[in-house]
């Protein structure tokens, strides 16, 4: 069968909108926090982003989840880097770099970022950010598991909401019990930062390889994810499906990263109406009867239709 190309109008709205959000992050920094260096981090991010979008698009012989993949590198890794290494008079972007901004009642990098990108983001886009810019991720889909075998049992993804709980009462010990002040950035920030990043990068190389999943640590670890569930339980950005068109091969099931029961979506009437979608697309991408497409519309988050693993798996 010949390959479909993927130059359709949602792809590039959806990219075009990723790009303009990751210039605008920087810009709005310069403008209300006071980073210094946010022009130059504006133009780095932006042209990093008009790199990556013109391979995405121009290397259509490659197929998708491999362009995405290497877009997702080249925007994650620009993302890191600026996060690390911008004015030191900055926030850095981890958790508990956000924590010690809301304890201390700075308004920097950490807490703009969140607020765009991981709490009002996702109620226009969704969980794009888990999908195309996370530099945890971006490294994680590198591995070899790149096919799940389905999730654990649904009481491991409340492990999530733990570690947001524990992240939370760590700072507040710091900042509370023992009066530990990090200030605004610096080398400290800086080592929370880079701490805190190798830690995810542990965890989720260790789960992927224990699971044979890459996005283990997605899925039951993460503590970002807590935020952004819940704005994109509003997204308007979804993927939706032809259910004249489907045939019910279970493709587009058997290639989602998040074990997403797409087909059951379709049966329902209903758009994927899973917080756990990170819109990255694979499930347009492989389905043969084209059935699938991004689309906007206005819905609350529905129920969560999940693939989980045979016991015999899963045990």
């Amino acid at each position: 069968m010949k390959r479909r190309l993927v130059f359709d109008r949602s792809k590039k709205l959806e990219l075009a909108v990723l790009a303009l959000g990751l210039g605008g992050l920087a810009l709005v920094a310069w403008r209300y926090a006071g980073v210094a260096s946010a022009p130059f981090y504006a133009l780095y991010i932006a042209v990093s982003a008009a790199v990556g979008l013109a391979l995405y698009f121009t290397c259509a012989r490659y197929d998708q989840p491999l362009r995405r993949r290497l877009l997702h590198l080249l925007l994650g890794t620009s993302l890191f880097g600026a996060a690390a290494f911008r004015d030191s008079a900055a926030a850095l972007f981890q958790i508990e770099g956000l924590f010690f901004e809301l304890f201390s009642g700075i308004f920097a990098g950490a807490l703009l970022h969140y607020l765009i990108a991981k709490i009002f983001g996702p109620l226009l886009f969704g969980r794009v950010w888990c999908g195309w810019a996370c530099w945890t991720a971006m490294a994680l889909d590198q591995l070899p598991y790149k096919r799940s075998p389905g999730r654990l049992a649904p009481g491991w993804g409340q492990l999530r909401y733990a570690h947001f709980g524990l992240s939370a009462a760590l700072v507040a010990t710091l900042w509370y019990g023992l009066a530990y002040r990090p200030g605004a950035g610096g080398a400290t920030a800086l080592a929370w930062f880079l701490g805190g990043s190798a830690l995810y990068y542990a965890a989720g190389v260790a789960l992927a390889l224990a699971l044979r999943d890459n996005r283990a640590f997605c899925k039951y670890l993460c503590p970002v994810a807590v935020p952004l569930k819940l704005g994109a339980r509003f997204a308007l950005l979804r993927v939706r499906g032809d259910p004249q068109r489907c045939e019910g091969h279970g493709a587009c099931v058997a290639v989602c990263p998040m074990d997403i029961q797409v087909t059951d979506y379709l049966a329902r009437g209903e758009r994927v109406m899973s917080s756990e979608c990170i819109l990255c697309q694979a499930c347009i991408e492989v389905c043969p009867e084209h059935a699938l497409a991004l689309s906007f519309g206005r819905e609350r988050g529905g129920a969560e239709l999940l693939r989980c693993r045979p016991p015999e798996k899963a045990a």
